[in-house]
């Protein structure tokens, strides 16, 4: 039935009238890279946007799977760390709660970005009770997490010292190999929120292996996780209805 309802999409796709409008609702400027990758036809460049979006998708399920375990290790750590910092006006320590007590260094890496989350947690809530802890962080994005990494940033090199290296008890190679690829896997991630083309299956792979590298750090388990869910490999190659598979190797 999947296979019927992508034939007549694609079939439609071809009706020069349908392809217009198709067209205006994306815009030339968006739709540019797929025109140059179609040999400037349309309805070519319109199946490839839908294998884009499709791919994009595919993506998006094992970035959701990165992205929830690399915060919640993270976190962890964060959590057991902040307890151990004096809060200097009461001298006492701080809640593991940070989202809720930040440390003063917790404070200058990430309250503006946990103020930010922290409204968003609040929005709609059925509950007159203020966001929770996991509910905060459970808004935080992708970046929070890249950008609390180690830098030239010597709050952040202490931090990771001191905490979030715990955080990736399996890492075998150097800290700044599992920073950069955390930093690879940011930037896709941005692609595919912002619906940017992410058809180079060499980028893809690379990223992939980042991945699966950041997770197997976190624990060798997740890895299994992540193949049981991806299905990038299927949508790849899948391939599309008129495309050529020279567009699959474009970067």
């Amino acid at each position: 039935m999947e296979d019927t309802n992508q034939a007549l999409v694609a079939d439609r796709l071809d009706d020069q009238t349908v392809a217009t409008s198709v067209a205006a609702a994306i815009t030339a400027p968006r739709l540019s890279t797929y025109l140059d990758k179609s040999a400037g036809d349309l309805a070519s460049a319109l199946k490839l946007y839908r294998h884009n979006l499709r791919l994009s998708g595919a993506i998006y399920e094992v970035l959701a799977i990165t992205e929830v375990s690399l915060r919640n290790a993270m976190d962890s750590q964060l959590r057991l760390w902040n307890s151990t910092q004096t809060n200097r006006s009461t001298g006492q320590h701080h809640s593991a709660d940070w989202t809720l007590d930040p440390s003063p260094l917790m404070r200058r890496l990430a309250g503006a970005d946990i103020r930010k989350a922290a409204y968003r947690a609040g929005i709609g809530r059925m509950s007159a009770s203020p966001p929770s802890h996991d509910d905060i962080v459970a808004q935080l994005s992708f970046g929070t997490w890249r950008f609390l990494l180690p830098d030239g940033d010597q709050g952040k090199q202490y931090l990771w010292t001191a905490s979030l290296r715990g955080a990736f008890p399996y890492l075998k190679n150097s800290d700044a190999g599992l920073i950069s690829r955390v930093d690879g896997i940011h930037r896709l991630r941005n692609r595919v929120a912002h619906l940017e083309p992410v058809l180079g299956t060499a980028l893809i792979r690379r990223q992939l292996r980042s991945i699966r590298f950041v997770l197997r750090s976190i624990q060798p388990d997740l890895t299994v996780w992540l193949d049981d869910t991806s299905r990038i490999g299927d949508v790849i190659l899948t391939k599309r209805n008129g495309i050529p598979e020279a567009t699959l190797t474009s970067s």
